[in-house]
């Protein structure tokens, strides 16, 4: 079994602006919320049956969160794509374990729900996006 750290493997991308190209969000990422495919179980028991049955219905919208130290790049920095993205839809992409061919890759459309900015004493000043994924996630490879 193969065991991955994070330190310089994981990578976040996401567009700036809707329909726009990735920027590597990765420096700006300190923690991200398990992602997670899910789907709705229908009940699909009869009166013939001896226990319940279910089939598969459609994939859920999750949500999740990114979180890190607050930055104001211009172009490229987290205040700079949240603070405007509020209520769109952007591409955004996870490589847990890098980009080298044939790592994980997993990638959705994804609503921008919230974006929100704090610090406490003696600390960063941090931010937190908030996202639900629109649509059906893709689980390949690079």
């Amino acid at each position: 079994m193969a065991v991955y750290k994070v330190a310089a493997n994981t990578v976040v991308r996401m567009d700036a602006s809707a329909g726009g190209t990735l920027v590597n969000m990765t420096t700006y990422v300190r923690e991200i919320d398990a992602w997670a495919k899910e789907f709705d179980a229908l009940d699909d028991t009869h009166f013939d049956d001896s226990a319940e049955r279910v089939i598969p219905g459609i994939e859920k919208s999750t949500e999740f969160a990114i979180r890190g130290a607050f930055e104001d790049t211009a172009t490229s920095g987290p205040d700079a794509i949240f603070s405007t993205a509020v209520g769109t839809i952007l591409s955004f992409e996870y490589n847990p374990i890098g980009t080298a061919a044939g790592r994980r890759k997993i990638s959705a459309e994804v609503l921008v729900m919230s974006y929100s900015v704090g610090a406490s004493v003696k600390g960063q000043v941090e931010y937190e996006a908030r996202f639900k994924k629109d649509g059906s996630t893709t689980i390949g490879t690079n």
